[in-house]
Parts: structure tokens; C-alpha cells; sequence
């Protein structure tokens, strides 16, 4: 079928069966962390860039594989939404135990998770990029947004062919799946609406970075965020050149810079 991403034949490690530079990290050292949060369907190495230049600025940061992710489509199947929060909060909890403060780096997926910590445990600073609140784009005529659990879809969903980063060069390097469980959709965006009352309670530092291209996740969600967070301390920045994933887009370069620069001021 035409139109459509085709599964990619990613070497992988011979024991873990983990795609090769789909691997979970830890850079750098300091007594403040930052917990990276990749996106659904991704792997941590979307961030890891981002993560590198923080790490050189005298943070640790940790970016954990989330379950399912980094190796075959059929590990993801009986993944839910739960599933990645429980792994996100057993990973905050185990840095808080070993450093004076931690924040949270979550993209995407990885940002509602972000949210989600941020609105119920001591997180110090939290920077959001494209953060999941509402999926984007129209079916027969109706929002995504709406429709999403509401109506029945087939088991797996094909990913568009133009994927999800704009620049040539850097998208055939993305590592990521090339569907999309539907089961896992639903969990998600189900978790994103039920979030929304929360916004309120997250009163920690927060940076949104968002492009107005995005066509996975709607900017208006961090139009929401913004107007809504409990927190004094809030910006958030829209970038014009690139889709989605900002961190490996036209202005990567951009989104690192203003990301560390942000955690720099709060070290």
C-alpha cells in the first residue's frame, strides 16, 4: 500500500533483541537529574542529543527504554498507557533517592507522562516538548481528538509515509515502530482527556516547546497547558520549520539550546 511507513529491518543486540541505538542512557553526573521521557511507538535516542548537551552542562540524565518499545511491534501490543506511568514513576522515585533534585524532560507521550509526575510527586523543573495532549488531524470530517475511542479501529494502524520529522537527512535515522496499536491509542488519549482537569495542580517550573506543524499532537494542547498550568514560572516557545519531533528536526539545534539555557537558569 502506498502511502504507508514499512517496518525497517534494524539490526539489533543478539541478547536483548533491543535495536541498535534504541538503547536506554545515562550521561553525565550532578546532584540535579532530569528523567527523559521518550515518545510512544519511539525509542530514548530522541532525546538523547538533547540529554548530551545537558549532561556537558553538569546534569545527570537518565532516559529509560519504555516497555515495549525498542524492539519488535508485537512487544507493544499489551502495552498500556498504566504501563509506561508505573515504569516513569518507579524511575523518578529511584533518582530522587540519590539526587537533591530531579526534573523531567517528556516528549510527546513522554510529556503527559511528564504531567502526570509533575502534578503528584516533587518534580523541580519539567520541560514539555510537543506534549500529548490531544491527538491532531480529521477523520471523515470529524477531530481525531473526538473520535479516538469513541469508534471502533483496527487492531493495528499504519503510520503515514511523511513521518513525523520534516528535515530529509534526519528522518530515514529515526528509530522508531512503523504502527500503531490501536489498543494502545486509546489508552493513551483516554489518559490525556481524564489529565486535563489536572493541568491546575502542576505548579512546579515548566517549558513547552511545540511546533505549529505538528501533525501528531495539536499545538492547541500547549495552547491549553499554558493558559491553565499552576505554575508562576511558564513558556512556552512554537517553532515554524519542522514537524513533531522538534529534537531531530530543522531546529534541533534551537530546541537544544533553549532547553538547556532554561535548565541552566534553574541549576
Amino acid at each position: 500500500m502506498k502511502g504507508i511507513q514499512r517496518e525497517k529491518p534494524w539490526p539489533r543486540d543478539a541478547v536483548t533483541g533491543v535495536i541498535l541505538g534504541a538503547e536506554p542512557f545515562a550521561l553525565g553526573e550532578g546532584s540535579h537529574a532530569i528523567l527523559f521521557l521518550h515518545g510512544w511507538t519511539s525509542t530514548p535516542r530522541e532525546l538523547r542529543f538533547l540529554a548530551e548537551r545537558a549532561a556537558a552542562s553538569g546534569f545527570h540524565c537518565h532516559g529509560p527504554l519504555l516497555r515495549g518499545h525498542g524492539t519488535k511491534i508485537e512487544d507493544l501490543v499489551p502495552t498500556r498507557f498504566p504501563d509506561y506511568l508505573q515504569q516513569a514513576e518507579t524511575a523518578f522515585t529511584a533518582l530522587a533517592a540519590r539526587h537533591a533534585r530531579v526534573s523531567v524532560c517528556g516528549l510527546s507521550m513522554g510529556g503527559l507522562l511528564g504531567l502526570k509526575l509533575a502534578a503528584r510527586m516533587p518534580v523541580a523543573g519539567l520541560i514539555l516538548i510537543a506534549p500529548f495532549l490531544s491527538p491532531w488531524g480529521r477523520t471523515i470530517g470529524l477531530p481525531n481528538r473526538w473520535l479516538i475511542g469513541r469508534v471502533p479501529l483496527p487492531a493495528m494502524i499504519a503510520k503515514s509515509a511523511a513521518g513525523p520529522i520534516m528535515d530529509p537527512v534526519q528522518a530515514p535515522e529515526h528509530i522508531a515502530y512503523h504502527a500503531m496499536p490501536s489498543a494502545g491509542i486509546v489508552s493513551i488519549v483516554a489518559a490525556a482527556r481524564a489529565f486535563v482537569p489536572e493541568i491546575p495542580r502542576v505548579a512546579c517550573p515548566t517549558l513547552i516547546l511545540h511546533s505549529i506543524h505538528d501533525t501528531t499532537s495539536e499545538f492547541r494542547g500547549s495552547r491549553t497547558l499554558i493558559e491553565n498550568l499552576g505554575a508562576d514560572d511558564k513558556t512556552l516557545v512554537a517553532f515554524n520549520r519542522g514537524n513533531h519531533l522538534i529534537t531531530l528536526d530543522y531546529e534541533k539545534e534551537r530546541v537544544e539550546e533553549t532547553a538547556v539555557a532554561w535548565l541552566e537558569r534553574r541549576h
